[in-house]
């Protein structure tokens, strides 16, 4: 009985000395997926297992996650995504001597995010809006520029729930789709959402005079393009609803313009889903009409400069 006493303190000694001069090393803690922490550790001489301790950092309603492992690695489930845990690991030897402990800070990577919505704004930018999630630092945009060959894709980083991608081609089909991110790597890549951007807007557009109080407005055809969208505004006098008419032509008849008026008249291309384009916008004005047209022709560049 003696020898064993005197032998099960002699390996305690032991125990306590390896404890001593050595430590325990974590090898590497990455996140695979937003509930899941990979860790890997070196092994410690003479350790019969080791035990993992995860907490959530600054919460006590998250219960602790404590887990008994006896090779060194360990793929730790469950967990709450980005989150930042303490991470505790103990190495043990026999009778559950405490051998060395080492504590380290980790990060899980954010949930999925989805894009809510994306609307074409032009023939050359894409609007977007997509769900926050927690534990996120940036949200990184992607967008395949579909039957382009070699793959064109655009990508671009965003600190908010929203962004705008721009220079992009016009009537041209894009699968959209988003990463959260944060310091532990990207989560999940989120559902593919397909935008068409819109189409591009007449050049050469034009106005002549056909009377007093009518003009003709002209421009160039676009390709594959049946409808036009003319719209005229009276820029000076603002609360006046702008006159909106279709022509599936490349020209178009205006009355009613009023004497001493300063105008602007936009051309926009319509897609198939009767979406228009932005314009391509001109400025007209029926100063020739006026009494006193040097003081309405400074007026009226005084209000292009504002206007624009």
């Amino acid at each position: 009985m003696r020898v064993f006493y005197s032998s099960f303190a002699l390996l305690f000694l032991l125990q306590i000395h390896h404890g001593v001069a050595e430590e325990c090393n974590i090898v590497s803690v990455t996140s695979p997926s937003a509930s899941t922490l990979n860790v890997i550790w070196s092994s410690y001489n003479g350790s019969s297992f080791y035990v993992l301790d995860l907490r959530v950092v600054n919460s006590t309603d998250i219960a602790p996650v404590m887990l008994t492992e006896s090779s060194t690695q360990r793929l730790v489930q469950g967990l709450r995504a980005g989150q930042v845990y303490q991470l505790t690991l103990s190495a043990y030897g026999m009778l559950y001597v405490p051998l060395c402990t080492v504590i380290k800070m980790t990060m899980t990577v954010p949930a999925a995010s989805q894009i809510t919505s994306s609307q074409a704004i032009s023939s050359t930018s894409i609007k977007f809006n997509w769900s926050n999630v927690t534990g996120v630092e940036s949200y990184i945009l992607f967008m395949e520029e579909r039957f382009s060959s070699p793959l064109r894709i655009y990508n671009r980083t965003f600190n908010s729930s929203c962004g705008q991608m721009d220079g992009l081609t016009p009537s041209t089909t894009y699968d959209c789709y988003i990463y959260s991110s944060n310091s532990a790597g990207r989560g999940a890549k989120s559902n593919t959402k397909t935008t068409i951007t819109l189409v591009q807007p007449p050049t050469t557009v034009t106005l002549t005079a056909t009377g007093k109080s009518t003009a003709r407005v002209t421009w160039n055809p676009v390709s594959k393009v049946l409808l036009y969208e003319v719209t005229v505004r009276d820029i000076g006098r603002p609360n006046k609803p702008p006159v909106v008419r279709n022509s599936q032509s490349t020209s178009m008849d205006i009355g009613y313009l009023e004497p001493c008026s300063f105008y602007t008249v936009g051309v926009s291309s319509v897609n198939f889903f009767l979406v228009p384009g932005e314009p391509s916008t001109v400025a007209y004005n029926t100063t020739s009409e006026c009494p006193h047209k040097d003081k309405f022709f400074n007026f009226f560049c005084l209000l292009l400069l504002t206007f624009y």
